[in-house]
């Protein structure tokens, strides 16, 4: 194989978390498209697609200083597949077992599953996390419905025949430090403690769904904008609060994926592919009144920590070491938000087509408590809450699901409040 060349920092995290933590990070995102699929035409359409991306052709490989991309042969055997939906599966019992098939280490680095349902086909393309962000899986799987169905539309606007460059050899530019001040100085929250901890062979990767319909999602958005904040600013603080209620806390570190691709003197040359994320985490008090205020304390505490923030360019033997200090944690330091936007403008001609468009990452090592994941398509939210069994308490997540979902249902409703002798 051709090593290209050594991974970034971004990239050696989640390709060693993906490593040594039993495909914790795996990435895999599930699509609904109208009517049934014919196999052969998916072949053919999943074979050109591998083909003309090389991001497609990309393998790790460790090397004496560390970890390279290097390229390798076409798709192996299985690793494009289809078949019907198997009673009593539902779509959903397809999604938890590809998150838990994990992708060897070493081989490829995505699979891609196609399964018939009456009526409906279910794509399941599953990627290690170092060749993915939020950006890039809109772009990726825009090209391969242009594949399986042919653009409407004329060429792409995505770039996804351009490898990624390493994102450690950027210039990178920090946001201006916000002027807007922190209504009050949260200290940093204890961990989170795991439910049980077991062997890596007794633990898995699992997800409850939360369904909003187009009708629900628009009245959010407009709470949002009547009251000056983003949809990702509710939904992050009002996780952190339903976490709290269910837990009996009242602070919790509240981690959020931050995309890095307009960070760049070079951004605008970057390609469509490739893993160019951060993770800031703040901490949280919540229960101090109104719910928009805190979504603007928790705005503001974000936007200083971003502000802060600097590429961390660590050697890839200390990315290593920290990553097996984190596998043998009995404790998770907080719960993430992630928020891949609406994934309407890169399906392009594809939309009508596309039913149903969600994210879930793999989380069997529990390095957070829960992870949020936030998407729209049609109007509507899509999202999913992650987690790591038995570390996280199945029981836990599906309270915080519910308290959520009212959450945003009735967003300016007074919140239910916590024990005076909650714990930190």
């Amino acid at each position: 194989m051709t090593p290209l060349r050594r991974l970034s920092d971004a990239e050696a995290a989640f390709a060693r978390t993906h490593a040594l933590m039993h495909g914790t990070t795996q990435v895999t995102t599930h699509v609904t498209v109208r009517g049934d699929l014919d196999p052969e035409r998916f072949w053919r359409g999943a074979e050109r697609w591998a083909a003309e991306l090389p991001l497609l052709s990309l393998r790790i490989e460790e090397r004496s200083d560390g970890l390279w991309f290097t390229t390798g042969p076409g798709p192996r055997p299985g690793q494009i597949r289809h078949g019907p939906l198997g009673a009593p599966d539902s779509p959903d019992d397809v999604l938890r077992r590809e998150l838990n098939d994990v992708l060897e280490t070493g081989g490829p680095l995505w699979r891609l599953r196609l399964v018939r349902d009456p009526g409906a086909s279910h794509l399941y393309f599953t990627r290690n996390h170092a060749i993915s962000d939020g950006h890039s899986t809109g772009a990726v799987v825009r090209a391969l419905l242009d594949a399986l169905f042919a653009p409407t539309d004329g060429v792409s606007v995505h770039d996804v025949r351009t490898l990624p460059p390493n994102g450690d050899a950027l210039t990178y530019r920090p946001p201006a430090r916000p002027d807007v001040p922190v209504r009050e100085s949260v200290p940093r929250p204890d961990p989170l403690p795991f439910a049980a901890h077991r062997p890596w062979e007794e633990r898995a990767a699992d997800f409850v769904p939360l369904a909003f319909t187009r009708e629900e999602s628009l009245a959010l958005k407009s709470w949002c904008r009547e009251q000056g904040v983003t949809v990702n600013q509710f939904f992050a603080v009002a996780l952190a609060e339903s976490y709290a209620e269910a837990t009996g806390r009242s602070e919790v570190n509240l981690c959020t994926a931050v995309s890095l691709r307009r960070r760049y003197e070079e951004s605008a040359e970057l390609p469509d592919v490739g893993c160019f994320i951060n993770v800031l985490t703040v901490p949280v008090r919540v229960g101090r009144g109104d719910p928009a205020d805190e979504a603007r304390d928790y705005a503001a505490a974000l936007a200083r920590a971003d502000a802060a923030w600097r590429p961390p360019l660590r050697d890839h033997a200390v990315i290593r070491r920290a990553v097996e200090e984190t596998a043998t944690a009995r404790s998770a330091a907080g719960i993430c938000i992630t928020n891949v936007g609406v994934v309407d403008p890169a399906l392009g001609p594809h939309t009508a087509r596309v039913t149903g468009y969600r994210t879930v990452v793999n989380r069997v090592g529990a390095n957070y408590g829960m992870v949020l994941h936030l998407g729209t398509l049609g109007g509507a939210f899509t999202t999913a809450l992650a987690f790591g069994t038995p570390s996280t308490d199945p029981d836990t997540v599906r309270a915080v699901a519910k308290a959520l979902r009212d959450r945003a249902l009735r967003p300016g409703a007074a919140r239910r409040g916590l024990s005076a002798g909650a714990s930190r």
